[in-house]
């Protein structure tokens, strides 16, 4: 897939059907997860070249928020305050625009994670109405190759 913006990327949330997601509407931008890798330091009080030794840790998924012009009344926006209230895990794609000539699917993120946050921004006259929605990756994320349809 060659250089693209963002038009057309969609946040998707898995109905009570596995394997099966719906997209939110209304989403004005995703901040993806920005996966860390934690170092163990290893102590010692004469190491042989005064360096401190560290070990690899385990991989930290951090956490990925969502934007949306907020509507009270959509169904999507309704259920992502809901997953906040219940505090457990759920699955969730941000799936990638891609040319459906050229390809079959794939070229999402599959992310399962718990929403720690579902905070209503400023409201003002002037301004679109928005809610950041925060959620805390607990699983390696995945990402489906896109399919390229072979004539």
């Amino acid at each position: 897939m060659a250089e693209a913006t963002g038009l057309g990327t969609q946040f998707l949330r898995e109905t009570a059907v596995t394997g099966v997601f719906d997209a939110i509407a209304q989403v004005a931008s995703i901040t993806p997860p920005q996966l860390t890798r934690d170092t163990v330091d290893v102590e010692e009080l004469a190491p042989a070249d005064d360096f401190k030794k560290k070990l690899v840790g385990l991989i930290d998924g951090g956490e990925f928020s969502v934007t949306l012009n907020f509507d009270p009344e959509e169904q999507g926006h309704k259920d992502l305050e809901e997953d906040f209230a219940n505090g457990v895990p759920y699955n969730y794609r941000i799936q990638f625009p891609f040319d459906e000539t050229v390809y079959s699917g794939g070229g999402y993120y599959d992310i399962t994670g718990i929403v720690t946050g579902f905070a209503p921004q400023e409201i003002a006259a002037s301004d679109v109405m928005q809610a950041e929605v925060t959620i805390a990756v607990t699983a390696k994320p995945t990402y489906e190759e896109l399919v390229e349809i072979i004539p």
